[in-house]
């Protein structure tokens, strides 16, 4: 039997080369694509290792704090006074750039074209940022973008990374010049102030009041800065929102002013003015002391302040307007003129000088009273008046007749409210503070001026400079005169002689003013009310009745009949001080200050022009005035 070899037998032609192909195929492409990884990876490490590091140092949690929105300011009847409106803003974190000086350049041009601000500005600002070490906060490369300006802005800032859109609150105010000196307005923090306010919890971009309402009441209407707690790439792109705490909204601020009856006093004070430059108003409760407008013209419009890139020109004509409305004038002191008397008929009447009946026969408008040494002193009235009591002394607003009471006539053995001069100047100093003069009201907003209430002490004090001469540092006969009709060194402001107006027809109480009623939460709940402040003035009520009196014979028949309005009942008081120009012109300011209604009043006004006759100017304004509040004033 024949043996069979059983061995497998080799493979020829294609099958047997086909599986040493394939494998060297694989091997060759296990290869390569070791090799690809090997310079990927060398690229990522060696090449490309530090940038990538960045963008890995980049890839973090950010915590950033949301600004609150601020509280809202509504006037007595809840009409809104100004509202909250976002201000887009391009800003830019310059270490979240990329490296690549050419792709930086192409962002900056992109900038450009969106904001207008110039590539190499923006350049430079990254720049500064980096070399003051500042490059992981946001600059500000354009502020209030127009709406559009914002969409393109934040559809593009995906594709440049560090850039994104930013949206701050801002202000709108509604009212108008009318409302400017006495809303204030909001601002950035000074420089010298932001440790003091990062120290009370405020974001360094977060805008704080910057005069009246928004400055007095700060605190209530900041609110608490929010938290945002979220996941971004090493583009700056938020990846996710991991923890939020919402922010605090300020509280509102609910005053006591009238928005129709301020915009109705200022504009008839503007159309009023004739030669005037400035005027004031302020109408309040002589009982509460509530202040329901406080008018200063010029006024100014705040939503400037909102905008100073745009508006910086009307800022710097604010600025240059040699009537300066950015002050309150119905803050700013002025010589008081004939609306000071009643100060000096209640000294009078409460230091036993003179009684209601006392008279004088003023038959000629020049009173020569003999001074120191025998010097005459000249002094004048503005007409021949007859015979007058103090209530038509005071309906009249006779000069001669309040010399009479506050300084004496000497040569007749008629004695002012002293012994001498200088202590009848004291006496009259006192009740002026008493009534308020000569220090601050107290109200509530900032911006106040005290005025001058003179004493010999004060005037020697004043005069101690190099200027003057020896003689001008003494108290004379004369000083205490013209002190009692409110002339010479005496000044008080607009809301000064309106509350000494609201004690007098309050029979005896002095309110301290205040235009803020409430701090609102933002449903509306009241958190604190603004309570009435009071003290009373040192004076009898019976001799403040004789005051009344005359102030109503004066609004009847008397100097301040201008004032008069059919229907209803005003007592008032006329005021004209006269004052040098520059110049050396002698000019006249002019006042009107009253109540109504008579006997039973519910709202005082005072109104101050800074050129006029009192009687003829301000008393017929002031009756305007006091018609429009009784004809709306609310139940």
């Amino acid at each position: 039997m024949a043996v069979t070899d059983r061995r497998p037998q080799p493979l020829r032609g294609p099958a047997r080369a086909r599986p040493h192909s394939n494998l060297r195929i694989l091997r060759a492409a296990v290869l390569v694509a070791f090799a690809v990884l090997a310079v990927r990876l060398a690229q990522l490490q060696i090449i490309q290792g530090d940038e990538y590091a960045e963008r890995a140092r980049s890839n973090h949690l950010r915590a950033e704090q949301v600004l609150p929105p601020r509280g809202l300011i509504l006037d007595r009847n809840g009409t809104l006074l100004v509202e909250n409106v976002p201000v887009y803003r391009a800003t830019l974190v310059p270490a979240l750039l990329p490296r690549d000086p050419e792709e930086r350049y192409r962002i900056y041009l992109r900038l450009e074209e969106i904001t207008g601000v110039p590539a190499v500005n923006i350049r430079q600002l990254v720049e500064e940022a980096e070399a003051d070490g500042k490059e992981d906060a946001a600059i500000e490369v354009a502020g209030h973008l127009t709406q559009e300006q914002a969409i393109v802005l934040d559809q593009a800032a995906p594709s440049m990374p560090g850039v994104s859109l930013s949206v701050t609150p801002s202000r709108h105010y509604l009212g108008g010049p009318a409302f400017g000196p006495l809303l204030g307005y909001i601002g950035p923090q000074f420089a010298e102030d932001r440790a003091l306010y990062r120290a009370q919890g405020y974001l360094p971009n977060q805008p704080v009041g910057k005069d009246g309402v928004e400055f007095a009441y700060e605190a209530a209407l900041r609110g608490s800065p929010g938290l945002l707690i979220a996941e971004q790439n090493a583009m700056g792109e938020v990846q996710r929102v991991l923890e939020t705490h919402p922010p605090a909204p300020g509280s509102n601020v609910q005053l006591a002013i009238d928005a129709g009856l301020q915009q109705y006093v200022y504009d008839l004070l503007v159309r009023s003015l004739g030669e005037a430059t400035t005027a004031a108003a302020v109408v309040m409760n002589p009982k509460t002391g509530e202040v329901y407008a406080l008018v200063s013209v010029p006024g100014y419009d705040n939503n400037i302040f909102q905008n100073l890139e745009l508006r910086g020109h009307e800022y710097e004509a604010l600025l240059r307007d040699p009537r300066k409305p950015l002050l309150n004038h119905a803050l700013v002191p002025a010589a008081p003129g004939s609306t000071f008397k009643l100060v000096t008929a209640a000294a009078a009447l409460q230091e036993g000088r003179i009684t209601p009946s006392t008279g004088r026969n003023i038959d000629s408008p020049i009173l020569e009273i003999r001074g120191e040494n025998g010097v005459i002193y000249p002094l004048k009235d503005w007409r021949t008046h007859g015979y007058l009591d103090l209530r038509g002394a005071i309906a009249w607003s006779s000069n001669i007749y309040f010399y009479m009471a506050s300084c004496g006539i000497p040569q007749e053995g008629i004695q002012g409210l002293g012994r001498d001069p200088l202590e009848s100047a004291n006496i009259l100093g006192y009740y002026a503070r008493a009534f308020g003069f000569g220090e601050p009201s107290g109200i509530d907003i900032g911006g106040e001026m005290t005025g001058v209430v003179p004493t010999p002490e004060w005037k020697r004090r004043s005069r101690s400079g190099p200027m003057f001469n020896p003689e001008d540092r003494d108290w004379y006969l004369a000083d205490t005169c013209f002190m009692g009709i409110g002339q010479g060194d005496v000044t008080a402001t607009p809301l000064q002689v309106a509350r000494m107006t609201a004690a007098i027809a309050n029979g005896g109480t002095l309110v301290t003013p205040h235009v803020v009623n409430a701090i609102l939460d933002s449903d509306g709940n009241v958190v604190q009310r603004i309570e009435p402040k009071t003290k009373p003035v040192p004076v009898a009520p019976e001799h403040l009745q004789v005051i009344r009196e005359g102030m109503l014979l004066s609004v009847r028949q008397g100097a301040g009949a201008a004032a008069a309005q059919p229907g209803i009942e005003i007592a008032g008081k006329t005021g004209t001080a006269e004052f040098k120009t520059p110049d050396g012109q002698t000019k006249e300011h002019a006042w009107f200050t009253g109540f109504a209604p008579y006997h039973d009043p519910e709202v005082v006004v005072t109104v101050y022009f800074d050129l006029g006759m009192g009687g003829a100017k301000a008393a017929p304004v002031a009756g305007q005035i006091i018609r429009y509040f009784m004809e709306h004033r609310q139940p």
